[in-house]
């Protein structure tokens, strides 16, 4: 078993890939109109989320979601749910697949045919490895991002050029009625924790402590993707920009650093954070169509391959940056509806557990 730090870490890749799903894009949309209620209902629901699943969690010891369900529902329900899983995480990797390609095209390079094929080969190669390996890889990618999200930071509160004002002017628009598209996409970032139910098996069950300061800690990123762009463009150039974060950080300068602009090293570690989640995505894929077929290692896994290229090839053909935006909403939305199902499903699980 690994230790509870590993938990953490599917907590903090949901939460540093926020950027890439256009996330704060969405929340500006609505930045006059509601958006900051939105961010804090979202917060609300998200940490009350978290504690309840966890608190279910602990009742089933070393047991993935098939496990729980064996017993207490049909084989037809099983496998039902469990195919929405695989499909919502194809969904994902798919997403954030071309997000990413877009991304490199946009500001690397324009040869964004073959820096997807590259991207689509080396995520392959990768989730067909033991879910162990995959995790001490998160591991590693999420210890070498953080020092440099944290010096990020550290340069917007020191930074003089920071339009206070204008951060202060956002709360004046606090009490508007939340958009259902805006909690969506706020939930995402909590949602790490649904990892658990196909990864608790090779993961310690996490303490309270750890988890309420991992929960602050995703509280605190949220925000900051929120209200670190306004800090530089304001509530108005904001919502010019399509890749925010982005042009945030080429705002910045780091006079006392041995590099003026950090921009390209910012691209370069968002990258490798949402290669990180995409592999994360595709390999819980494979897990849930194992489960649901019971071929644990076998044919399945070479039927999961299959759709993760074949979606990805098709999705990159007909989606722009306008669809893409449009599709992550629909993926939020169906995303949080499955998590909620979730959380009745354990609720209903653990009920019935004590009445045996």
């Amino acid at each position: 078993m690994l230790g509870q730090r590993y938990y953490v870490y599917l907590f903090y890749i949901n939460a540093l890939v926020n950027v890439t799903a256009f996330i704060p894009q969405i929340l500006y949309k609505n930045r006059f109109n509601g958006s900051l209620f939105s961010l804090a209902l979202s917060t609300l629901i998200g940490s009350f989320l978290i504690i309840i699943f966890q608190t279910q969690m602990k009742k089933f010891p070393r047991q993935n979601i098939a496990q729980i369900m064996d017993k207490l529902f049909p084989k037809w329900f099983q496998k039902t749910f469990l195919f929405f899983n695989f499909t919502l995480q194809i969904f994902a990797g798919m997403l954030f697949l071309i997000s990413n390609t877009q991304v490199v095209s946009l500001f690397l390079t324009q040869d964004s045919i073959i820096v997807f094929y590259i991207f689509l080969l080396l995520i392959v190669f990768v989730i067909m490895n033991q879910t162990n390996s995959i995790l001490f890889m998160l591991e590693i990618i999420v210890l070498l991002a953080i020092p440099f999200y944290l010096f990020i930071t550290m340069r917007f509160f020191t930074d003089h050029l920071v339009m206070v004002d204008s951060i202060k002017q956002s709360f004046t628009y606090l009490m508007h009625v939340p958009k259902m598209n805006a909690v969506a996409a706020g939930l995402f970032v909590f949602t790490g924790f649904t990892n658990f139910i196909i990864y608790g098996e090779h993961i310690l069950s996490i303490s309270k402590k750890k988890l309420l300061i991992a929960i602050g800690i995703i509280c605190f990123i949220l925000f900051s993707s929120y209200f670190v762009p306004i800090g530089y463009f304001g509530l108005n150039g904001v919502g010019k920009e399509s890749y925010v974060w982005v042009t945030t950080v080429d705002s910045m300068r780091f006079d006392y650093f041995f590099l003026e602009r950090m921009v390209s090293i910012f691209i370069l570690v968002q990258i490798g954070i949402t290669l990180m989640y995409i592999i994360l995505s595709y390999h819980s894929a494979l897990q849930y169509l194992q489960l649901m077929t019971k071929n644990v290692g076998g044919r399945s896994k070479w039927v999961g391959i299959y759709v993760v290229v074949i979606s990805a090839l098709i999705t990159q053909h007909f989606t722009d940056e306008f669809r893409l935006l449009k599709l992550f909403n629909y993926f939020f939305i169906f995303r949080i509806i499955l998590d909620l199902f979730l959380m009745l499903i354990l609720l209903f699980a653990s009920k019935k557990q004590i009445e045996s």
